[in-house]
């Protein structure tokens, strides 16, 4: 399996976003992939702009960054763009886990072999899988390390979902969760929290049995929270609904950035980064998923339980050493206006509340999206 860990920088970094496209008079989704994806044929930028499973979702991605500063900044260049190729197509853009009130039965399937290969494989799995993510990809210079650092950061994956929680509607309901998205999402196969791993052999193994016995095409057909990504010499965490504010966006990303500079350290020192057992990380997921930053999660050094905001506010200290280093700082500390604002999910919430429209909600995410780059 080809490998490219080393091949950029330590700790550099590639953000991708998934975002809805949107009817600019009814805001509901609406399949415009096409021509946005012909609007971006032989620029600068092609290769970043990616179709996904359904017509009405568009992918961006960065190139590779060495700070998280220079990662925003390709961001909002990138959300510019596409909200000005949008328009042309008589569309918007938003960014959210979930879009309020659209039906994924309503959606049209990518023509791609890929997609349609997925569809014909999982069948109902796939065709609801009307889901946004943000995902984040860390470069480290060895595959051992990437594998300790993946095995320390599954940890705090409930963490960082209850501060990206971004999807508290779906098919026009409220479901009670903070983040519907990645309930949504676990009926793939392969989906979920990663297993922690002796090491990267261990990984290459698992992968080459799964090719073997026509499990999947290759390992990105593995849709973990987190994953290895050896061609790209990254971890990529996958657990983080879609923000709608970008600056959520650069402190979340710092937040990754820091804790595996953190674990990695930790690693080149000798020390032995602990692995918890995946049903009490399982746990701490699930009360992200359903509560958000109000959930109280479990400190899994001494089993004790603290408010989410309380258990983020830790991880920003343990990670703003390497934060410092990375010049990153000014970004993490973006966790802290987060936690004081409410994630995603409480801001749609708090629309609905005072308007009682989803609309109003739709409307909001496509304005917030772009409205302050």
């Amino acid at each position: 399996m080809e490998q490219n860990f080393g091949k950029s920088a330590p700790f550099s970094l590639g953000v991708e976003e998934e975002f809805q496209i949107l009817n600019r008079e009814s805001f509901e989704l609406v399949s415009r992939i096409d021509e946005i994806l012909l609007a971006f044929e032989g620029g600068e930028k092609e290769k970043r702009i990616k179709a996904e499973l359904l017509q009405s979702v568009v992918e961006v991605a960065t190139d590779v960054a060495g700070t998280v500063g220079e990662a925003m900044e390709d961001l909002r260049d990138l959300r510019l763009h596409l909200r000005d190729v949008a328009g042309e197509a008589d569309a918007l853009i938003a960014s959210a886990g979930t879009h309020p009130f659209s039906r994924y039965e309503h959606q049209e399937v990518t023509d791609r072999p890929r997609y349609i290969d997925l569809i014909e494989s999982m069948r109902w799995v796939a065709e609801r899988e009307l889901i946004f993510g943000l995902h984040i990809h860390v470069g480290l210079n060895s595959p051992d390390k990437a594998i300790a650092c993946a095995n320390a950061l599954r940890t705090y994956l409930p963490e960082l979902l209850a501060l990206s929680t971004n999807s508290p509607f779906w098919q026009a309901r409220a479901t009670g969760l903070a983040s519907t998205r990645v309930k949504v999402f676990e009926p793939f196969p392969r989906a979920g929290l990663p297993p922690a791993f002796a090491s990267y052999e261990e990984f290459e193994l698992l992968v080459e049995r799964g090719i073997k016995t026509n499990s999947f095409a290759d390992y990105t057909y593995i849709w973990w929270d987190l994953r290895p990504h050896p061609r790209l010499g990254t971890i990529e965490v996958r657990v983080c609904d879609a923000q709608t504010r970008i600056e959520s966006v650069g402190a979340i990303t710092a937040l990754v950035q820091s804790l595996v500079a953190t674990f990695a350290a930790s690693f080149d020192r000798g020390e032995t980064l602990p692995v918890e057992p995946i049903t009490l990380v399982a746990e701490n997921k699930w009360r992200a998923a359903r509560d958000g930053l109000k959930a109280n999660l479990i400190d899994l050094a001494d089993d004790s339980e603290r408010t989410a905001p309380e258990a983020v506010r830790a991880l920003v200290e343990q990670s703003r050493p390497a934060a410092q280093e990375l010049g990153c700082e000014p970004e993490l500390d973006g966790i802290e206006a987060l936690l004081q604002r409410g994630s995603g999910s409480d801001e749609q919430l708090a629309i609905y509340r005072d308007t009682d429209s989803l609309l109003a909600v739709a409307k909001w995410l496509s304005e917030e999206t772009v409205g302050s780059l």
